[in-house]
């Protein structure tokens, strides 16, 4: 598949992986955006840069607004998702948390894949059968 790439975020990389509680993907807001239409998968290192999505394994980060400058800390563990001006720098970090009850990245194999939506189709659940019956 070929898709666009995305310069708005960088993706830094994955910090204390294999560590509980201290494990992350740290991103760089390149650009004012909203996060909602951003989020991370897990992947498969392939060739040539590129990655192979494992199924079911995908941050959606949620609304919110992200200014140029700013870092995005993702967690991989359970945790509340929180806001803070760094001391040393003045930097916002917006920390997140995947909810993983174990580390993810305990293999070199295993890569954070970028992601943004661009556009989707839901279908709305309408109800048949007898439970619908009028």
């Amino acid at each position: 598949m070929i898709v666009q790439p995305i310069n708005e975020l960088t993706v830094w990389g994955v910090f204390d992986p294999g560590k509980p509680n201290l494990e992350r993907i740290i991103v760089h807001v390149e650009q004012t955006l909203n996060l909602g239409r951003y989020g991370l998968m897990l992947g498969i290192c392939a060739a040539n840069s590129s990655a192979f999505p494992m199924k079911d394994n995908l941050l959606w980060f949620g609304d919110g607004v992200a200014v140029a400058g700013n870092w995005i800390f993702v967690y991989t563990g359970p945790g509340q998702p929180r806001s803070e001006v760094s001391p040393e720098t003045q930097e916002r970090i917006i920390s997140v948390h995947w909810g993983r009850n174990k580390t993810i990245f305990n293999s070199a194999d295993l890569v954070p894949i970028l992601f943004r939506v661009d556009a989707v189709n839901v279908r709305q659940q309408t109800l048949a059968g007898p439970e619908r019956q009028t």
